[in-house]
Parts: C-alpha cells; structure tokens; sequence
C-alpha cells in the first residue's frame, strides 16, 4: 500500500510538475510564483524519495531479524552438549539397573565395582576405572576398576592433571577416539587388546567434581550412548555421596 500511495504521488506530482514548466516556459517573463512552486515541487519530491529508501530500508532491517532470531538461539552442541538431543530413554528406569541399592555394610570399592560391571553389560565396556576424590588431600584415587589389565593400579592424579584431571576441572565429559595402539591393555579369555575408544565422565555435586568415571570400548561412543551416560552420571553422583555419607555415619 505505501508503494502504491507513493506511485500514485508521484505521477500526480510529475503532470503538476509538467504544467507548472509549461507554463514557466510558454511565458517569456520570469515569474516568481512559478519558480517557488518549481523548488518546492523538487524539494517535496526529493522529501518522498528519501522516505521511501528508509521504508525499504527498515524493512530490510526487520526482515534480516526475523531470519536471524531462530539461528541466534540455537546453541552449538560443543557449547550446550545436547540442547536439543534428548533420545527416547528412560534414563531414571535404567538407572535403576546400573546403581545398585545401597547397602550400608557394603565398602564404597564394592559398591562403585558394582557400578562399572553393569556399565560395562550395559554399553559393551571393555574397561573402567572409578575414581574419586579425597577431601584431605584434594587428590583423586581410584577406588575401584574394571577387567583392568595391569598388575600396577591406575595412577592418581590431582585436578588439571592429564586427560582425567583436565576432566576434572572443566568439568565437562570427553570423549577420545583413536587411542595409540598399546595405550591401554585389556585382557580377557579370547586374547588381548586395546581399545580405541575412551569416555572420561566427571561425577558432579553442587558444581564441583567429587569423582570421575574413566571407561573404554572398542566401539565409538555414539551420540545416544554420551548422552546416556552424561545424565546417568548425576544419578551416581549422588548415589555414591549418598553411600560415603552413609559410611560416615556409621
């Protein structure tokens, strides 16, 4: 409608502008009131012109907005993990089959065993380690494993250090693919191995890492499989602080 009401403007302002030089020109006197009518004429229609330029502009404006308002509220998966990925599981029904209930006899070595084993039946492990972190000392230490391979323990490591600490401190889950040959060991009744997948999973309570889950596969982590495993991850934070409590307490 503004094109068309300024179109209609303009043609009316164009054959006012013809009749007015017409008779400037027909008339070999200079008359005034001609030239005044003739600049404001040129100065109405500049007047115009410029308003259309901003109407356009403007819609241009508002246009590119709306084009941009969904994109900019889309978070990148590397900044929010998985904002929009929420696969059809049910975590907390298959967190009752990982944690074990808690038994208030049973050593927090045991009771986190427990945990890898069935992480390991769940999602085809060949290896993990359970870490967590000592309040004195500010040192993380494994307390438990699985099928590890080597007759030394997993070592220790404080916060920032290696793979596992930087884990720690970001506290942010990592995922590792293409492992060195021989990096890690895993021994079984078929042979030995190494697996070229590793997912560190950092436990944590209140915004702090209390532990971290070490674990390894021969297959790729799939997407389904880190988001699984990021949510069951708070289930086991707060059940493993739940048993240390508990073992506290007694």
């Amino acid at each position: 409608m503004v094109i068309l009401s300024f179109v209609i403007l303009v043609i009316a302002l164009g054959i006012l502008f013809i009749q007015l030089w017409n008779n400037f020109s027909l008339n070999p006197e200079i008359n005034i009131n001609y030239i005044v009518y003739l600049y404001l004429l040129i100065i109405l229609a500049a007047a115009l012109v410029l308003f259309l330029i901003n109407i356009f502009q403007l819609n241009e404006i508002q246009s590119a907005d709306i084009d941009l308002a969904p994109t900019d509220s889309i978070q990148s998966p590397d900044q929010s993990g998985d904002l929009f990925f929420t696969p059809d599981i049910d975590v907390d029904e298959m967190a009752t089959v990982i944690i074990p209930k808690i038994d208030f006899k049973e050593p927090v070595e045991d009771y986190s065993e427990k945990i890898l084993q069935n992480l390991a039946k769940q999602f085809n492990l060949v290896l993990g380690v359970f870490y967590l972190k000592n309040e004195k000392t500010s040192v993380f230490q494994p307390v438990s494993t699985y099928a590890w391979a080597s007759e030394s323990p997993p070592a220790s490591f404080i916060i920032g250090e290696g793979l596992t600490g930087q884990v720690a401190k970001n506290r942010i889950q990592m995922k590792v693919d293409n492992i060195p040959e021989g990096y890690i060991k895993v021994l079984s009744g078929l042979g030995s191995g190494s697996p070229q997948n590793l997912l560190i999973i950092p436990l944590l309570l209140n915004k702090e890492t209390i532990g971290i889950i070490e674990i390894a596969s021969f297959m790729e982590f799939d997407k389904v499989t880190e988001w699984t495993i990021k949510y069951l991850s708070k289930i086991i934070a707060n059940s493993i602080i739940t048993k240390l409590k508990a073992n506290q307490g007694k």
